[in-house]
């Protein structure tokens, strides 16, 4: 009995895990083949975490894998698992994925990985580039004067940095899947070559991003993070500071520090080092830059492994290199390896080298390290907050007497403000005053950094007020310490390159929430502070913003909206416009979850978005907008794709044969039209047309059968398939013979990698068509569902079949008496031959046909009883 216990007790296990994990595959995909950014994993559902088992854990392609980068774990006792995705072993270019795991089961995971590829995909690696054409191609991009590979004391300082006689920044050419843009898009994916190019003069290093099949340059990574400062300014320093230097010998010293993990070390921008006769440093001139670079490393270093327990840049005691004054000036960054440090342009000794700016510049290197955060547009904002953040943490540590929230304060030259944003023409706000939407300044980083800084000045401080959105906000400060382990946390923990400002918030949830519970004044305040700057709602009152917006009920002047019920909402704000520039048209205080639109504009696209209001006034973020587009007059809903990649081209059907190109999303074409003969089996024919690469495209036809306008009814989406490329695509369907005889709408759907499964509505990649049928042979009247029953018992048979002659018999089964009229018809609908025979009895009938003059083809046999179609059938006719 215990054996049997246990067994059953093994088989519910191992059926709770397999439960767990079908979820768990289901419950990661995201929109647009990519996974949600993060999910958690109940109490309740208990899976068992197995490193080797993940790719089916979550539910990989076939040909794709993931693979583990790093394992670290937390002084939480969390163990958190690190991986990078590949496609035929290919890496694919910023994706991470990570796992969170305590005392072996998942708790949680999140990241960018690909859960589903674009068909098309293996297409793409038919043909390649060699490696050293690729890298002729990206050093063709860059033209520079000088790069790094030919400076022989850069080579030099290399070589002893990595303890490698072999080491070199010449560039060599690896193979990845890339696409641009901010975030991974599997239908932009290409085959690519990842080439690092460390130029001199003029100063950059990138990850260049050439094709593989075209040799085009589709991208780049920045490594340079920079300070990207100007102004004018004197220098300060910190005074007279405790450091450790290497003893070579009496009399000798060198400014290297190697207490610290794998070393501090501070050169000349040459490579070479700076030396003293004491163990009591004193640098002249310029030189002088060298102490404040060497102490702000130090203590950058002490900081991360004192306060944040992690041992240098890389968290396993990697040296930190810095080279000061070396190239031009006003200006210091992390390069992909170490930190530069530049001279003042104005002449001042210092140097760019101030105690937050060293720190900044280190915390560039933990954040590649960590989170990989992609230095370009909101992901690269928030990279540079992240630095400016630990800088001003690892300053207000080292000396607390210098509480300044200015960057670069202690060198008398202000760079950026994190406690008022607006003074140095930075937003405060998500998409507020001063919010860069250009592209330079790599889309803006030193820009859209601000709204990371202000949101971690109030976390630490509190603060109230009214942000740019109109929104109120108010504060408790939680202080620094525990802002910064929270802020350092989402770094190392959650955050992947990817990531944008609303992962950001999420990801503090996630942080405050496992250092100091779910119920604790931090998380709220995390709450608090994002809502101040306009991403999400405050804390508190669990305050949530709408999801799972629609639109239903829609006609050529009204449409029905709703939404998901939000927790903590008391009543709903509604806003909604045709859009841009149009105002927004506000709807305030709805008690329920949908509101009904009247007074619309027919064959209009509208959207609308939706805000929560708490008890207390309190207000969530807006939701994410939501479109549909009113019908024309005459009842058929409305459709509205997205041509920016894709559209309809042409579409033949019978007499059809439209080439109709690219119409913004959709087509109105009923003005063609061609007959068909209910009963019949019909071909379409459909080809994509894009408008740059080409796609896997994904077909529907709908026919409103019997004309209630619309397409609902069952068998009323009558063909569907999938085609690649601009190959032409055959459709084949049977009209029924419940038909509905007259003119109605035909709709073809073409929608990017899956079916839309739905004929009306707005839809994001891909277009809509509609066309005239007109039937004959079918029902006069639609036929009720209890008539087709019956009609089953009744049939037509023509014998021979084909004729060859000029009569035929023909043996009708009716499954009642009647006077029935039978009828001939082409395929085109037109009648050729009418006859009533009145003396039909219920059963087997025997009727001859003669006198057949027809041309050979096919032609329809039809037998009606009152309004109903009875039976019918093909025959052809061979003479």
């Amino acid at each position: 009995m215990k054996r049997k216990f246990l067994s059953l007790l093994l088989l519910s296990f191992i059926l709770v895990q397999a439960y767990a994990q079908n979820f768990i595959s289901k419950e990661i995909r995201g929109e647009r083949g990519i996974s949600k950014q993060f999910i958690s994993v109940d109490d309740d559902q208990l899976v068992n975490f197995n490193a080797a088992q993940v790719k089916s854990l979550l539910g990989l392609n076939a040909n794709s894998d993931l693979v583990l980068k790093k394992t670290e774990q937390d002084q939480l006792g969390f163990i958190h698992y690190r991986y990078y995705q590949t496609y035929r072993s290919i890496p694919i270019e910023n994706t991470m994925y990570i796992i969170h795991t305590k005392n072996g089961a998942l708790k949680s995971l999140g990241g960018s990985i690909v859960t589903d590829f674009d068909q098309s995909i293996d297409q793409r690696s038919a043909q390649r580039l060699s490696a050293s054409q690729a890298i002729s191609m990206a050093l063709n991009q860059v033209n520079a004067k000088q790069y790094a590979w030919q400076d022989a004391g850069l080579e030099q300082a290399l070589r002893s940095q990595m303890k490698d006689l072999k080491a070199s920044y010449k560039p060599e050419a690896s193979l990845v899947w890339y696409n641009p843009g901010e975030t991974i898009n599997p239908r932009d994916m290409r085959l690519c070559y990842k080439i690092d190019i460390y130029a001199i003069q003029p100063l950059s290093r990138a990850y260049y991003f050439i094709d593989a099949i075209t040799g085009k340059a589709l991208g780049k990574k920045d490594r340079l993070q920079s300070s990207d400062v100007t102004g004018t300014a004197v220098t300060a320093y910190s005074g007279t500071q405790t450091i450790h230097s290497d003893k070579l010998g009496a009399g000798s010293f060198r400014l290297r520090d190697y207490s610290k993990g794998s070393g501090i070390i501070t050169l000349r921008g040459n490579g070479s080092d700076y030396t003293s006769t004491s163990k009591n440093w004193t640098l002249g001139g310029i030189d002088i830059a060298a102490l404040d670079a060497h102490f702000g490393i130090s203590e950058t270093y002490a900081y991360y492994y004192n306060v944040l327990g992690r041992n240098s840049y890389d968290g396993a005691g990697g040296a930190l290199y810095s080279y000061v004054n070396a190239g031009s000036c006003d200006n210091a960054y992390w390069n992909g390896t170490y930190m530069t440090f530049l001279t003042r342009c104005d002449g001042n000794p210092g140097g760019v080298t101030g105690i937050d700016v060293a720190g900044h510049e280190v915390s560039h290197g933990v954040t590649q390290e960590t989170s990989g955060l992609n230095y370009s547009y909101e992901s690269g904002a928030m990279n540079e907050s992240m630095s400016d953040i630990m800088g001003k943490n690892i300053q207000f540590w080292s000396k607390p007497t210098d509480i300044d929230w200015r960057l670069s304060n202690d060198m008398g030259w202000i760079i950026r403000n994190m406690s008022n944003p607006n003074a140095e023409g930075q937003p405060d706000t998500y998409h507020g005053t001063y919010w860069y939407t250009g592209s330079g300044d790599n889309g803006g980083v030193h820009y859209n950094s601000g709204v990371g800084n202000f949101m971690y000045y109030l976390l630490v401080n509190g603060g109230s007020g009214t942000n740019d959105n109109g929104d109120s906000y108010s504060v408790t400060g939680i202080g620094l310490d525990h802002a910064a382990k929270i802020l350092y946390r989402t770094n190392a923990v959650y955050l992947v390159p990817t990531s944008q400002y609303a992962d950001w918030r999420t990801a503090c949830i996630n942080a405050a929430t496992d250092l100091y519970g779910a119920g604790s004044n931090e998380l709220t305040q995390v709450q608090n502070a994002w809502h101040a700057v306009g991403i999400g709602a405050g804390g508190g009152g669990g305050c949530n913003t709408p999801t799972g917006l629609s639109a239903s009920s829609i006609t050529s002047t009204s449409a029905t909206v709703s939404w998901g019920a939000a927790t903590g909402a008391v009543k709903y704000k509604l806003q909604y416009r045709t859009g841009p520039p149009d105002p927004w048209t506000k709807v305030n205080n709805i008690s329920t979850t949908s509101y009904n639109l009247t007074g619309l504009t027919p064959n209009t696209k509208y959207v609308f978005k939706v805000q929560s209001i708490c008890a207390g006034g309190v207000k969530s973020a807006v939701s994410a907008t939501k479109s549909f587009k009113t019908t024309n007059v005459g009842g058929y809903c409305a459709i509205q794709g997205s041509t920016g990649f894709e559209y309809i081209k042409r579409v033949k059907f019978g007499v059809i044969d439209n080439t109709s190109g690219n119409n913004g999303g959709y087509g109105d074409y009923t003005a063609l039209s061609r007959t068909a003969v209910a009963g019949t089996t019909q071909q379409i024919s459909l080809w994509a047309g894009f408008t740059s690469l080409t796609y896997s495209e994904y077909w529907e036809v709908y026919i409103d059968y019997n004309q209630d306008k619309d397409f609902d009814d069952a068998g009323e989406r009558v063909a569907f398939g999938t085609s690649t490329g601009t190959t032409k695509k055959n459709l084949s369907f049977t009209i029924p013979l419940t038909a509905k005889n007259g003119t109605t709408r035909m709709r073809v759907v073409m929608n990017f990698n899956s079916y839309l499964n739905n004929p009306c509505g707005s839809f994001t990649d891909g277009e809509a068509e509609d066309y005239s049928v007109k039937f004959s042979g079918g029902t006069v009247n639609a036929v009720a569902e209890s008539d087709l029953k019956q009609n089953t018992l009744n049939s037509l048979v023509v014998s021979p079949n084909p004729v060859r002659g000029s009569s035929a018999s023909v043996v009708l089964q009716a499954a009642k008496a009647g006077s029935v009229n039978i009828k001939i018809a082409d395929l085109s609908g037109r009648i050729l031959r009418s006859e009533n025979i009145s003396s039909i009895v219920a059963g087997k009938n025997n009727y001859s046909l003669r006198n057949i003059n027809l041309l050979p083809g096919t032609y329809m046999i039809i037998a009606q009883q009152g309004n109903a179609i009875i039976a019918r059938t093909q025959f052809v006719v061979d003479k």
